[in-house]
């Protein structure tokens, strides 16, 4: 049994379900992000200001202190703050993961 499919057509109907699939991923993974932002043990206003600049739970674990204070002006006690509650955040999150 052989399939043939002509790779220059596309049907419009499936391009239009794949892209609302797309957006709907990306949706959900902008919800997680925002959740697990607001997991963190950190001020409220904090959090807000981190979802405000599109930080995430994983650009957080990528940053430094030094990083987090040159681009928010935060003091270096209270970037490591920021960042060591994200490494926790982080960990709790596989921890779950892994019981699932």
């Amino acid at each position: 049994m052989s399939i043939i499919a002509k790779s220059n057509e596309v049907n419009p109907q499936s391009s239009s379900l794949l892209r609302s699939s797309l957006d709907s991923m990306r949706y959900e993974f902008e919800i997680a992000d925002i959740l697990d932002i607001r997991h963190l043990d950190i001020a409220e206003g904090l959090k807000e200001l981190l979802i405000a600049h599109g930080i995430t739970l994983e650009l957080l674990s990528e940053m430094s202190s030094n990083e987090l204070v040159e681009i928010f002006g935060f003091d270096q006690y209270v970037a490591n703050i920021i960042l060591n509650s994200a490494k926790i955040t982080k960990s709790m999150n596989k921890e779950q993961f892994a019981m699932v």
